[in-house]
């Protein structure tokens, strides 16, 4: 999966990017951001991956003027509640503090409410990190209470009322900005990458309403794909 948008794009987490993760993610200025701060292996790495390569993950990396400066995700997804685990990190210093990781953020807010109509998204934040608490609330984030027994962390919960009242103000600055104040739309994701296994691991077995805008990306996509070969 990949969306576009504001000239950022969030491009699904693929096998051959996760050397370059693993390399960033051990990096001292990343890892001591973290809830697991131990040395990652490229065994665990692997193992990691395999693990979160499914329906129930959403893994994308960020990138920008060519080059890929971070990650963003929705993780431990709940079909049924209709809520998941967001979070991102920026490993280009160039980025970092500046408003392109502002914008992947609503980019993937605005997927999950408005695309996949989930109704909250939770964060969970070491407590010494105080630059990410903030720029959780900055997005309309709240305090919420713990979701489980992890020790020295901030739980988030960013639900879709709250979103919505909170970007009307956004929106209006990132018109300014970027020239588009739009909601992200259907269109602007593209199945074009998700043609082969990633059919059977991201697109079956959903329910019903997001089921319809997944089998509609995929037909997109094989449209595009035999435009490509005619």
């Amino acid at each position: 999966m990949i969306v576009r948008k504001y000239g950022i794009t969030l491009r699904r987490l693929k096998e051959e990017d996760i050397e370059l993760l693993r390399e960033k993610r051990n990096s001292t200025a990343i890892q001591n951001t973290m809830f697991y701060r131990e040395h990652i292996t490229p065994e665990m790495q692997k193992k990691w991956f395999d693990s979160i390569n499914n329906k129930n993950n959403g893994y994308f990396i960020i990138e920008f003027e060519g080059k890929k400066i971070g990650l963003i995700h929705g993780k431990d997804i709940d079909f049924e509640k209709r809520t998941c685990e967001g979070g991102i990190f920026i490993w280009d210093e160039s980025y970092i503090g500046g408003f392109i990781p502002s914008l992947a953020s609503v980019m993937m807010n605005d997927w999950t409410f408005y695309m996949i109509n989930f109704k909250a998204i939770y964060a969970k934040i070491m407590l010494d990190n105080t630059i990410a608490i903030n720029y959780n609330k900055l997005m309309g984030y709240q305090l919420c209470e713990p979701q489980n027994e992890d020790k020295g962390v901030q739980w988030m919960i960013l639900t879709k009322e709250r979103y919505e009242k909170h970007m009307k103000l956004l929106r209006k600055a990132i018109k300014e900005i970027t020239g588009d104040g739009e909601i992200l739309k259907l269109e602007d994701g593209d199945a074009s990458d998700d043609l082969g296994k990633e059919i059977d691991l991201f697109y079956k077995g959903l329910p019903p309403d997001i089921q319809e805008r997944g089998d509609t990306l995929l037909r997109w996509a094989y449209e595009k794909k035999l435009r490509g070969k005619n």
